[in-house]
């Protein structure tokens, strides 16, 4: 039998939610712990009981982003439904249709700074993993085998799948916008060899 998680985790998870939906919007410069307090339901006081600074809560709060993230894209790639074109856009649409509606371009990339900075090592294994993911999805349906001819492999049509998607992302673009604009690229790449 699964027992419950302990409230400490339950809270922690809370918390971390909270953070990442203030720094999306604010960014790590201009949020500040009475900010992440007030949204986790807390006193900064509180807050501190549970992270020693906005340093340590981004840090944490990055982590669990990039967990969740990683395991939202990979369940939308193993769908057994629909062809390889419709699973890739549903797993870009899960880690980065929401970011689009919550942060301007601004926040974006100074969250980016920011993440770099204190994570770097998680955020580039993040994108290791989502570019490794996308060009096994592709060799696996038979979209990079269509492209060998033209001198391209499946990891060069991921990294650029990858590099579109962040490049329609950091344009500002509504969620609607950023789908389309994947779905354009995820084509191209799909059919049009």
């Amino acid at each position: 039998m699964v027992s419950a998680p302990e409230p400490s985790t339950e809270r922690r998870a809370a918390i971390l939610e909270a953070a990442s939906r203030v720094f999306l919007r604010y960014g790590f410069k201009k949020t500040s712990m009475d900010d992440l307090a007030r949204a986790a339901g807390l006193s900064r006081q509180g807050l501190y009981l549970h992270f020693p600074t906005k340093e340590a809560l981004f840090k944490a709060a990055v982590s669990n982003l990039v967990t969740m993230l990683r395991t939202g894209f990979r369940g939308a790639l193993e769908q057994s439904e629909g062809d390889v074109e419709k699973r890739l856009l549903a797993a870009f649409d899960t880690i980065h249709a929401h970011t689009v509606e919550t942060a301007s371009a601004e926040n974006l990339a100074e969250l980016f700074e920011a993440a770099t900075s204190l994570v770097g090592d998680e955020i580039h294994g993040l994108d290791d993993g989502i570019v490794a993911d996308v060009a096994h999805a592709l060799s696996r349906s038979g979209v990079a085998a269509r492209w060998k001819s033209a001198g391209l492999t499946a990891k060069a049509l991921a990294e650029n799948i990858y590099s579109t998607s962040a490049g329609i992302k950091h344009r500002g673009v509504s969620a609607s916008e950023y789908h389309d604009g994947m779905r354009v690229a995820l084509r191209i790449v799909c059919r049009g060899a």
